[in-house]
């Protein structure tokens, strides 16, 4: 992947190199063949439109310091057309000569643009490492600098380095190229972590107030991404503080977005829900989030919280009757069945669902939330990938939960990486050790002992040996299936490999296992909500006091229920900005372009029979 990153890089530094070379220089092309007697001395600068032989075919045709013009020039066109190592050759021959201050300039820059071609980063920083003493008054010269150094820098991952380049760079580039120029120092900058943005903006805001703002502003948009309210006031807070900032005059559009947008605030909110018959429970849960966010609202005394039951009442009729009540926002139903009657009634009024259609029709005033484990699997995959691992097999069930979940992490690894993962199915928990043989191929090692043992003789020493080509597992089990499945794992793996990486989702955690069942999980890395893995400790105890026995399928909805409403007044900010997010109790949330909210979830590993939070972004806290 950072192979595609890499060269991606590249060819937008090449193609800006060619339109800064384009607005700051003349042309080498000729309307009329000139006489081999009479080449005109070139400008090195003169933008490069010509095959790089037609350069190459003027340098015999030159006198000595014409042709070293024409070779700079020959060199630029290789580099141009990919091709760095006859470049860096001409370059050689070039520096045997008394060269001019700007000759010099020019050398320094084009190998370093070979270097970068090459991937010899570090090479291509040395080369513009000269001393200050060699200058040029060339603004395409400077353009060239801190392009290439940008480029550099970004390329090593220094991205604080980038920015102050790109930074520079500007002072030498014509009006029009500014926007261009100050999207990539946004894209550049939004990917600082959140502590070195602080450290970056006080360093630099008495020295290059210009830099330190557009630190600051990353800052602001960073620290805020989950809470939208606080986001806008704060970026009008900057505003204050940087009014002659150049960003101002082509403001990050996501930024201007969120800004202009006007959230919800509805007066009367409608929940439609199961609060009798045999999905009151889940209805109740439900309900009780919601009012637990609702009383911690300081604009709680001017919303008006209904409730209505879908198990009494047909969901469609229900839905209409809460608009004709005065319903400005309705969330829910929560079954599918009742989301189908419901979805083509929706006009006007939005509309938070709390579940999900397999097609699920777009509306900017309709908001799918659910929580299916279907969307487990998938952050299973996007989770390995981001931990390096490139090869995973998934074991699961022989039934339509494993079917169905094996076939979503299959699918997402596979957009995420074009490889593929093989599923391995086990029956049942008697068959659990013969599939984890199996998908070690121990079986077939066995099998070579055996043939060599009846070739040679029954003396023959010979171990076992599992494959060695996979590095995680998926595992899709509840907690005693996974009791059974890890120690086989272990057990079977080579040990002379790298021990495999084994992964879960919440349905695999159990809540209250013993310290012999959870050390029977050692290494289980496995996804969950922050409501069950990293909650607000304060809501959790006070929820659980009201409700002492409830069961972790009803913690869920509870927790599904707050964030529904703490939603609300953050829907629209949320479908506006993609880079917002929101800390909820489900996870950290957003919303796609299909209006669904997605959910990224919080992941712990097993250690020594206990329970330990993985920190996967240290600049997000979860909030209240």
């Amino acid at each position: 992947m950072e192979v595609k990153h890499s060269y991606s890089r590249l060819i937008m530094f090449f193609s800006l190199s060619l339109l800064l070379s384009a607005c700051s220089s003349t042309t080498t092309s000729e309307k009329t063949t000139s006489k081999p007697q009479h080449i005109a001395v070139p400008d090195v600068l003169t933008t490069i439109d010509q095959p790089a032989q037609y350069y190459i075919d003027k340098i015999a045709l030159a006198n000595k310091p014409q042709s070293i013009s024409w070779q700079l020039l020959s060199a630029r066109a290789l580099i141009t057309e990919g091709h760095p190592q006859p470049a860096l050759d001409i370059l050689l021959s070039v520096e045997r000569n008394p060269l001019s201050t700007q000759q010099l300039f020019e050398v320094a820059l084009i190998k370093s643009e070979a270097y970068l071609l090459e991937k010899r980063y570090q090479d291509a920083a040395n080369a513009l490492n000269f001393s200050s003493t060699l200058s040029t008054n060339k603004q395409m010269h400077w353009q060239r600098y801190y392009l290439v150094n940008a480029t550099i820098a970004e390329l090593q991952n220094n991205n604080a380095k980038a920015v102050e380049y790109r930074v520079a760079l500007n002072d030498f580039l014509d009006t029009e190229l500014h926007s261009t120029n100050n999207t990539h120092i946004w894209e550049l900058v939004s990917a600082i972590q959140l502590s070195e943005l602080r450290v970056l903006t006080l360093r630099f805001n008495t020295e290059n107030p210009t830099l330190a703002g557009w630190y600051n502003l990353a800052a602001v948009a960073l620290q805020y991404s989950t809470e939208p309210q606080l986001l806008i006031q704060n970026l009008q807070q900057w505003k204050n503080d940087y009014p002659q900032h150049p960003a101002l005059s082509g403001f990050p559009t996501e930024l201007v977005k969120a800004m202009a947008t006007t959230p919800y605030s509805p007066k009367q909110i409608a929940v439609l829900a199961p609060l009798t018959g045999k999905r009151a429970v889940a209805g109740k849960a439900i309900r009780d989030g919601m009012l637990s966010a609702y009383y911690q609202d300081e604009a709680a005394d001017r919303i008006n919280l209904r409730f209505y039951d879908t198990a009494a009442v047909g969901a469609d009729e229900l839905y209409l009757q809460a608009v004709n009540d005065g319903a400005d926002f309705v969330v829910g139903p929560l079954l599918k069945s009742n989301l189908e009657k419901v979805l083509p009634l929706v006009k006007d009024v939005p509309l938070i669902s709390l579940n999900k259609l397999a097609e699920t029709p777009t509306s900017e005033n309709i908001y799918y939330f659910s929580l299916s484990s279907s969307d487990e699997a998938i952050a299973a995959a996007k989770k390995m990938q981001q931990d390096g691992i490139k090869q995973p097999l998934v074991l699961a069930p022989n039934n339509r939960t494993g079917n169905r979940l094996s076939a979503e992490f299959t699918k997402q690894w596979q957009a995420l990486t074009d490889g593929t993962s093989e599923t391995y199915k086990y029956k049942s928990r008697s068959d659990m050790q013969n599939t984890v043989t199996s998908l070690f191929s121990v079986t077939s090692s066995n099998q070579r002992i055996s043939l060599m043992k009846n070739l040679v003789g029954t003396d023959i020493k010979a171990k076992t040996r599992s494959r060695r080509d996979i590095d995680a597992i998926y595992i899709i089990a509840t907690p005693s299936e996974a009791m059974l499945a890890i120690p086989y794992i272990a057990t079977t793996q080579n040990p002379y490999a790298p021990q495999v990486a084994v992964y879960a989702s919440s349905r695999t955690h159990g809540n209250n296992l013993s310290k012999s069942q959870s050390r029977d999980l050692n290494g289980l890395i496995f996804s969950d909500m922050p409501w069950l893995l990293n909650p607000d400790l304060e809501l959790k105890q006070q929820t659980l006091a009201l409700w002492p026995n409830m069961s972790k399928i009803q913690q869920n909805l509870f927790a599904m229920g707050y964030d529904s409403f703490k939603l609300i007044p953050n829907l629209l900010q949320l479908r506006n900005f993609p880079n917002l997010r929101l800390a909820g109790q489900t996870g950290i949330l957003y919303i796609n372009d299909n209006g669904i909210i997605e959910r990224e979830f919080s992941w712990a590993k097993y250690r020594s029979g206990k329970i330990k939070l993985e920190d996967t972004n240290p600049d997000t806290k979860t909030a209240p």
